[in-house]
């Protein structure tokens, strides 16, 4: 199979699919509306992955399963070619999805009243697995230059980490800012959490979106000792477009974190591994790395092609830079327009954007975040709408 811009390029009809992108946003909001929100690609999966599933599919008894010992070797020789992350067997374990991970290390890493930190704008569910589960939310939120680019605040960092912080928790790629952390920065993080006692939890479900060769390093390249106080969840499934297949790995070389973990995840009985979410990442992780080289070309171009698009028809916004992710920040309130009047009018010309005040209500409204894991022509239909939305209502 040839992973070019043609394969990429082709459209894909979702629609019956049930789909939550296509399916989902029709039956939820209005019918024909152009989906460019939730974070899943509208191309073909890697050929490898199909016949994987196809195979296992023909085999007519679907019983209990386990994580063979294969599957996880694969998933460390990606980690190690892909990451430079060199791990063990005993040092991950299988989990539902990087969400529930989320959930379960604020339940089980903290107790109830215990503080944990997040940097907004940030992905929502970092906020709700603090707010549901009865811990309190710590708010570091990141700094944005005249470029739209964000970065740390390590002074108040520092300052609400001495004041009290159990857990930390930070998404290495961001989103929805596009921010790829350098080495200094997750070194200055993780400085910080061990002074004053802090676990760190890293969300990396998008390191496999990183454009620039060598840039991502994963926190656990910060502190190799067994004892280091750093876990991190990931998962195939964002990078392979195998989302609806729900599987995902927590990565510690600490074994407390680990067993902690996995026993609360065991008593609510969130440990089981699906037949098909096992045949599919397995496949990803050993055969994935041609489809996914051409994915990320065709990904650059596409981050190219929003910011001329954004140029062109919307000067006044400002894009941030798109380190990582296939997502677009995009700043738009130089039209005058609130999160609100933007969701409106936007959907009123027929397109679907997430709104910027899902990743924070203050930081993030007048802002959309637009996803370009599509092919190319469907970013360029969904910029002419959003030109036409903002233009017709701006202030």
């Amino acid at each position: 199979m040839k992973y070019d811009f043609a394969f990429f390029d082709a459209p894909v009809d979702r629609l019956g699919t049930a789909c939550e992108k296509w399916d989902g946003l029709w039956e939820d909001e209005r019918e024909g509306l152009l989906p460019m929100w939730v974070a899943d690609m509208d191309f073909r999966c890697a050929q490898e992955i199909v016949d994987a599933l196809k195979a296992r599919a023909e085999h007519p008894v679907y019983g209990y399963t386990y994580q063979r010992d294969s599957a996880v070797d694969a998933m460390l020789a990606y980690l190690k070619r892909r990451q430079g992350l060199m791990l063990t067997r005993d040092e991950q374990a299988t989990i539902p999805c990087v969400i529930s991970g989320l959930k379960a290390a604020v339940l089980a890493l903290t107790d109830p009243g215990d503080s944990v930190l997040i940097q907004p704008p940030v992905y929502g569910p970092f906020f709700s697995s603090v707010k549901i589960n009865g811990r309190t939310l710590v708010r570091n939120p990141l700094v944005r230059d005249d470029a739209g680019r964000y970065q740390i605040n390590f002074g108040q960092l520092e300052a609400q980490l001495k004041a009290g912080v159990e857990l930390m928790m930070i998404c290495s790629p961001h989103n929805p800012v596009g921010r790829v952390w350098s080495r200094r920065e997750l070194e200055q993080t993780y400085a910080l959490c061990r002074r004053y006692g802090t676990i760190l939890v890293a969300d990396e479900i998008h390191s496999g979106f990183v454009y620039e060769k060598g840039a991502f390093h994963s926190v656990l390249l910060l502190d190799e000792a067994k004892d280091a106080s750093i876990a991190v969840l990931t998962s195939a499934t964002k990078t392979f477009n195998i989302a609806g297949l729900r599987q995902a790995a927590l990565l510690t070389r600490n074994q407390a974190i680990k067993t902690t973990v996995t026993a609360f995840m065991d008593r609510a009985g969130a440990l089981g591994v699906n037949i098909f979410a096992l045949e599919a990442t397995e496949a990803a992780y050993r055969w994935g790395d041609l489809w996914l080289d051409g994915l990320l070309a065709y990904l650059d171009a596409a981050r190219a092609l929003v910011k001329r698009e954004l140029d062109t028809r919307l000067p006044d916004a400002m894009l941030s830079p798109v380190e990582a992710t296939y997502m677009g920040w995009i700043d738009l309130r130089a039209y005058g327009l609130t999160g609100r009047e933007l969701r409106e009018a936007t959907y009123a010309e027929g397109v679907a954007l997430s709104d910027g005040a899902a990743f924070d209500k203050e930081l993030g409204d007048g802002f959309l975040r637009i996803n370009f894991a599509c092919p190319h022509s469907q970013t360029v239909k969904a910029m002419e709408l959003l030109e036409r939305a903002v233009k017709k209502h701006a202030r």
